[in-house]
């Protein structure tokens, strides 16, 4: 007998009838193997790989050969549009084979939403975000229905494991089990390609679990690369409009913002152009995800939301606005066209020769490939408030110390943390009224009620920083998108151009967050273009895997990439200005003449984040006002000196910090606003600064990197 032999029949009937299937890929015979033997499983497969299957057909083939009544199985996503992409995929399988599918997030109507409770029959299969699934996790009607809870799928999980959802779904995965009649929830996580896979593994299963990954190489597809330099913005748009029109395309940047600056003139220069961002409305997204059904060329401007593993059909192109920031985000762009044995095709709109050089070297970085490893938060102090909160909300009458700290403890991400940890945490929200002490008992305090208990506690449902945004509608109550509070102001008249139409601001409503507004037909300087506040670091450009593909092409002379002979030129060129004496893997020291004095160049390839760090802790050892420091992802550059002896100056500081201890060090960092991280005015300010040292500014890493290059102090003469 087969493996389809094997199946439900039930299931065979749905794979032969209803996808047209007779057999299996080898990443979903695997996969089914693995998950049957009881292992959470990993599986890393390319774009349209077949990864959804792969993780419910052992899921529907279990479900319906042990009879399972109630909820069996829930699809967890990081975006509402994966969701109601995956749907009707999901509801051929489980529809046909008797199985019931229920959605459950934020873009669901509520007359839509399953209602769970005693009464109502619950479903096989529930569709869902982190966010939403904490809602049912809430209310005790609905947490007594995952008591049968068997698997949990998580899609595009690479995408959680480096931020602080990640944490909260972790916590979430820990908290299912304990209301489950199974002593073991099976976990299934679907990612493409990255490059650290067996740590995502062990992230995402935990200790003492059986685990296997499930790694299907890429097959090798032709891949056409072109590259536009244009150092102006009207050049590189009618470069974009020539590259797109009348093709299937993305075109990606990196901010909403500029993304709201392409939309206008490239609209007047090809038709069928869309915008899709997260402030743009979900009807809007919808749209834009529709067009490419639509016959003709369909252009839409993305960020990184069309990143993900959203089914667009087959593409064209995609065009790449500006250099890649890391080899990951680079193939799940790529990821997106080159299906069904047509080459993969990427055409690259750049700015200066620079940016030519970077994404030759992502290029080259994901042809060996060399991909970012990922990297959980170590210290979320700020998620530990809140699974502290829910845990302190779900309970009447308050809970011990002992039971907080056993409780919080038993969350994976937390097992590490030590008792008096936690301790200190109550104490310091006892002392500011986030919780109240009867005896040993804890419950919430009136500052907590006031700050998180707003339309029933809902701010505890996320981690994700509100930034306040305000709903753009219309009269009608139409929803337009989300504007940042900074550009609504609070003047009202203000013409500006969002979502490719013109908009004129009525009125703000601070207390419902809502500005009104109605369409203009204004046009010239006076139409403003959105703004949107990030959180990101300034300048944050090529990750270090990407600035070490850099100085690989700089060390060896040339790029690999057959670039026409103008473009090789150019990075030629960039080579020549390096010493002839360069070496990866050293921070190479320089002094250069100026006008007045010298200036030194610290070369370190190491990225921003860490250009910044070092940046900070040289500063600290100059003579205050005498200098000033400039960085990027490249190199660090220190202006105001006097001699050429600068250099060999310079190398002995950095020596001295590298080897001075990461504690003493970690005091001269400065400390982060509060508004950093979600949650994070409830901590005291020792953790917020073990937090930035480690996750933000991530100081002991960079010690690490120039502990272990050499420095190369030379003077120009």
């Amino acid at each position: 007998m087969t493996l389809f032999e094997s199946f439900h029949p039930s299931l065979q009937e749905v794979l032969l009838s209803g996808l047209g299937w007779n057999g299996l890929r080898p990443v979903q015979e695997e996969t089914y193997r693995a998950v049957a033997g009881g292992a959470d499983v990993v599986v890393l497969a390319p774009t349209a790989g077949g990864k959804t299957e792969s993780a419910f057909i052992p899921v529907i083939d279990a479900l319906l050969k042990t009879g399972s009544r109630g909820l069996g199985a829930i699809y967890l996503s990081p975006l509402k549009a994966l969701i109601n992409d995956q749907q009707d995929r999901i509801l051929l399988m489980c529809g046909r084979a008797g199985l019931t599918v229920a959605s459950q997030h934020g873009d669901v109507a509520a007359r839509d939403r399953w209602k769970f409770s005693p009464e109502a029959d619950t479903p096989n299969l529930l569709l869902t975000t982190p966010e939403s699934l904490e809602v049912l996790l809430g209310d005790p009607d609905s947490r007594s229905a995952f008591s049968s809870l068997r698997f949990v799928v998580i899609d595009e999980i690479h995408a959680f494991m480096e931020t602080d959802r990640g944490v909260h779904l972790r916590c979430l995965l820990d908290r299912l089990e304990r209301i489950t009649k199974n002593t073991i929830v099976q976990r299934i996580g679907l990612s493409a390609t990255v490059g650290n896979p067996e740590e995502l593994l062990a992230w995402m299963s935990g200790p003492n679990r059986k685990k296997q990954l499930v790694q299907i190489p890429s097959p090798a597809t032709p891949k056409q690369f072109s590259f536009v330099v244009e150092a102006e913005f009207t050049a590189q748009i009618r470069a974009v409009a020539d590259a797109v029109r009348g093709k299937k395309a993305l075109v990606f940047v990196d901010s909403r913002s500029f993304a709201e600056r392409l939309m206008t003139p490239l609209s007047d220069l090809v038709p069928g152009v869309y915008l899709h961002h997260s402030s743009v409305s979900a009807e809007d997204r919808a749209e834009a995800e529709a067009a490419f059904d639509q016959s003709g060329g369909t252009c839409v401007i993305c960020t990184s939301t069309m990143e993900l593993g959203i089914d667009i059909g087959d593409l064209d192109l995609v065009v790449q606005y500006g250099p890649p920031r890391s080899v990951a985000s680079f193939l799940q762009r790529l990821g997106r066209t080159g299906r069904r044995g047509r080459p993969a095709a990427m055409t690259f709109i750049l700015q200066s020769p620079c940016d030519l050089l970077i994404s030759a070297a992502t290029i080259e970085a994901a042809m060996r490939h060399e991909i970012e490893p990922l990297r959980p938060p170590a210290h979320a102090y700020h998620v530990m408030v809140q699974q502290l909160f829910l845990l302190l909300r779900s309970r009447t009458g308050g809970i011990s110390r002992q039971t907080i700290i056993t409780a919080l403890r038993s969350l994976s991400p937390f097992a590490q943390v030590p008792p008096k940890t936690i301790e200190d945490l109550l104490w310091y929200l006892e002392e500011q009224g986030y919780v109240v002490r009867d005896g040993e008992l804890y419950s919430p305090g009136p500052h907590a009620e006031r700050e998180l208990g707003r339309s029933n506690w809902i701010a505890l449902i996320s981690v994700i920083h509100d930034s306040g945004g305000y709903l753009a509608v219309l009269p009608d109550g139409t929803v337009v998108g989300t504007l940042d509070p900074r550009f609504v102001g609070s003047e009202p008249g203000k013409t500006f151009s969002f979502t490719g139409k013109n908009w004129r601001l009525l009125f703000r409503d601070d207390v419902h967050k809502r500005a009104l507004v109605e369409p203009a037909s204004a046009s010239g300087n006076g139409v403003k273009r959105p703004f949107w506040s990030g959180n990101g670091m300034r300048g944050a450009d090529a990750s270090p895997t990407v600035c070490d593909a850099v100085c690989q092409i700089l060390a060896r002379g040339k790029t690999v990439l057959p670039l026409p002979e103008e473009q090789r030129t150019m990075v030629e060129d960039l080579i020549r200005m390096l010493p002839e004496d360069f070496v990866p893997g050293t921070v190479h020291v320089r002094a250069e003449p100026e006008v007045a004095g010298w200036s030194v160049v610290i070369a370190t390839f190491l990225g921003v984040r860490a250009n910044m760090v070092l940046a900070r802790l040289l500063k600290n050892r100059l003579s205050d006002g005498k200098y000033s420091l400039r960085y990027d992802q490249f190199a660090i550059r220190i202006f105001g000196w006097e001699s050429p002896d600068a250099a060999e100056r310079t190398g002995y500081l950095l020596r001295e910090v590298s080897h001075t201890d990461t504690a003493v060090l970690a005091e001269e960092m400065p400390e982060l606003p509060e508004g950093t991280w979600k949650f994070a005015a409830m901590l005291p300010k020792k953790m917020l600064h073990e937090m930035a040292v480690d996750e933000y500014y991530r100081l002991p890493e960079v010690l690490e990197a120039i502990r272990t290059v050499r420095v190369r102090a030379v003077s120009h003469r």
